[in-house]
């Protein structure tokens, strides 16, 4: 009895294809799995600790990105626009400090409410951008931290 009791507390491994099938953009979901070899093989848990680590580093250097063009920007419009940006970001990085918890319990729930408070940073700024000739590589990231951000939904769906 002591052993199928074992047995059965060890974690599957997660579908990928269920996965990626259930994401916003599947092509990017697809390539970001096939491009990290940890993903192979991962149960679900481990899955959203890796694709939330991918958001973190995402809008952190989505923030450093952002923070570094508010001290370049010479016209002033820009500048505000981008110091906006960088505000945007800190919540997003804020919002995932607290899905931490939400991670570190295995609470799918709340990993989706915080993770989806956090991308509404980085698309506020892209929505802001969008009027103002931009460095394209300024937005390029938030596309990245919102696909990402998608699949950990996907993910904490499943939880």
């Amino acid at each position: 009895m002591l052993f199928v009791m074992i047995g059965s507390l060890k974690a599957q491994v997660a579908d990928l294809e269920a996965i990626c099938g259930k994401a916003k953009n599947q092509s990017f979901c697809t390539s970001y799995m096939k491009s990290n070899p940890k993903t192979s093989g991962a149960d679900l848990q481990t899955l959203a600790k890796i694709t939330f680590g991918s958001a973190q580093t995402s809008a952190s250097e989505g923030f450093k990105k952002i923070q570094s063009l508010v001290k370049t920007a010479t016209n002033p419009t820009m500048k505000k626009a981008y110091t906006s940006c960088v505000q945007h970001y800190k919540s997003a990085i804020s919002s995932l400090n607290d899905a931490k918890q939400s991670l570190a319990t295995g609470d799918g729930k709340g990993l989706n409410i915080k993770v989806s408070a956090a991308m509404e940073g980085p698309s506020t700024c892209e929505q802001d951008m969008a009027n103002f000739k931009v460095d394209p590589s300024a937005v390029k990231n938030s596309g990245d931290f919102q696909n990402i951000c998608g699949i950990v939904l996907v993910i904490s769906n499943m939880m």
